[in-house]
């Protein structure tokens, strides 16, 4: 199909993606919490990790192939489950979150 290396940089890729969209939204909750116009912050804060992650989607899709896209789609969901249950370790630890809701 495709060569082994290319394919880890493409996962590598989805991987640096999630660090971006999750990092942002991370901050993007933090900060909605004491900021004004929450709705507002939330709203661009979406549009602008959505931008930024479909135009990715595309040029990997549009210089590449099928098998690139799967490869930065699983780095990417890869990224996203670290990152759940990092944050769950971390809201369970400080004691902010019965277990029952977990």
């Amino acid at each position: 199909m495709d060569d082994p290396l290319i394919l880890i940089w493409m996962f590598t890729g989805g991987m640096i993606l999630g660090a971006v969209y999750f990092s942002a939204l991370w901050f993007t909750v933090r900060y909605i919490q004491n900021g004004r116009y929450p709705a507002f912050w939330l709203i661009a804060s979406l549009i602008l990790r959505m931008t930024v992650l479909l135009v990715a989607f595309y040029l990997i899709l549009h210089y590449g192939h099928w098998g690139h896209l799967l490869a930065v789609l699983a780095g990417f969901v890869t990224l996203r489950i670290l990152s759940v249950r990092s944050m769950r370790r971390q809201i369970s630890a400080s004691g902010n979150i019965k277990e029952k809701q977990l």
